[in-house]
């Protein structure tokens, strides 16, 4: 069984083959169900059919908010802890490791903002709250034609400017749990997200926490003068923006381009039939022990064919000539019981593309694959077409020319 599994290895068997802007900043990750799941479903359906056909798509203008809210869903600026507390990720052991809060464990203070207010006031708070911990400015999305990553580095600018260490947050679903219209709002949270308490019209949180500790809670109303919230909520533009998508559209372009990333590996044509044999001889360099420590195979010359017979008939052909798709299909009708016939392309061009990958598969009425350069390298295929097969002890490259493919043909009419 290790013999066979070694002969394997050696080379008989083929199978056919945003970064975040700035050092300083974070990103606390939504809560997957926070989405509506038929929309899941439809975000999940186009990675489905883009996977599948092995397109890049990250290059498309209409996916390129997608590729944006994935990675800068909400960011945060500044505090080096909050970084660390940031975690959506999957334990060593497989399991899920419970997500933290940015702004840390306990109570925390959030200031819900809006560039609405100036940067002169959002300056000021970030002054005022630099070194409190458990203090985050909240906005709820980016002004109307702005990209996220112009607004990710307008944010940043704030802590550069001020070098506060207040984190700077893009958290729609803090406004939308906490019923926040009006800025500038603050609200204490508890650390299971449920609030304590909240005022409209300042941000100072004096007010506030003289208030909880004489007992009230919830909503203490409005004290001061409020401004608008001119940032659409980022949750209900991704929502609007997924139902949007026209699907069947981007998947037909990402199957379009399939065969621009797909080049295969192109051949020279035969141009006189010949034959040659390729000894199939490996040298393994140094004696393969097993967990035991004892030598299943010392190094040395060694013939994987003496182990295992070769039954394949690899087929090599260039799929643009129409001679050569004829031999494949004659190769594939003449295999007899014991060989399994594998028709590979050098090469599919992106100017016929599926058309012609489905139009050879058709004629075949057999599986079409492209030829990996590493193939082409192990067995020494240097043109097409070529057809190899094996005897007990070599590789038989057979090199076929039009001209005696024809007159094959011709006499067996």
């Amino acid at each position: 069984m290790v013999k066979k599994q070694l002969a394997l290895c050696i080379g008989l068997a083929f199978g056919c083959t945003m970064a975040i802007a700035g050092d300083d900043l974070g990103i606390r990750k939504y809560d997957i169900n926070e989405f509506d799941p038929m929309l899941l479903e439809q975000v999940r359906e186009i990675s489905r059919n883009a996977n599948a056909a092995r397109a890049e798509v990250s290059g498309q203008d209409d996916m390129s908010w997608v590729s944006e809210m994935a990675e800068k869903a909400i960011v945060q600026a500044g505090d080096e802890n909050a970084q660390q507390n940031d975690s959506g990720l999957a334990s060593p052991d497989g399991s899920d490791r419970e997500k933290k809060h940015p702004l840390g464990d306990g109570n925390r203070t959030l200031i819900f903002v809006s560039w609405s207010m100036g940067a002169t006031a959002l300056k000021d708070i970030l002054l005022s709250f630099d070194g409190l911990p458990g203090v985050g400015m909240v906005f709820r999305g980016i002004p109307d034609g702005m990209s996220m990553g112009d607004a990710v580095a307008k944010m940043h600018l704030l802590t550069q400017e001020t070098q506060s260490t207040v984190s700077v947050l893009l958290d729609p679903l803090a406004f939308q749990r906490h019923s926040v219209s009006a800025v500038p709002t603050v609200a204490l949270e508890a650390p299971n997200d449920a609030l304590i308490a909240k005022v409209a019209g300042s941000s100072s949180v004096s007010y506030i926490e003289r208030t909880v500790k004489e007992g009230k809670r919830g909503d203490l109303g409005t004290m001061g003068s409020t401004q608008e919230i001119i940032e659409p909520d980022l949750m209900e533009v991704a929502k609007q923006r997924i139902a949007e998508l026209d699907t069947d559209a981007m998947k037909k372009r990402a199957i379009a381009r399939f065969w621009d990333n797909h080049k295969g590996h192109p051949l020279p044509p035969v141009t006189e039939s010949a034959t040659r044999l390729l000894d199939a001889s490996v040298i393994v360099p140094d004696d393969i022990l097993d967990s035991q420590g004892r030598v299943v195979q010392k190094a040395g010359r060694i013939n994987p064919l003496d182990m295992m017979p070769f039954d394949q008939k690899l087929v090599v052909i260039d799929p643009t000539q129409p001679w050569q798709v004829a031999l494949a299909k004659r190769e594939y009708a003449d295999h007899g019981e014991n060989l399994t016939v594998t028709v590979m392309a050098t090469q599919i061009p992106t100017s016929s593309g599926w058309d012609l990958f489905n139009s050879v598969q058709d004629s075949l009425d057999a599986p079409l694959y492209l030829l990996p350069p590493d193939m082409a390298e192990r067995f020494q295929i240097l043109r097409a077409p070529s057809v190899v097969t094996a005897d007990t002890k070599n590789f038989i490259v057979r090199e076929v020319a039009q001209s005696a493919f024809e007159e094959a043909n011709h006499e067996h009419q």
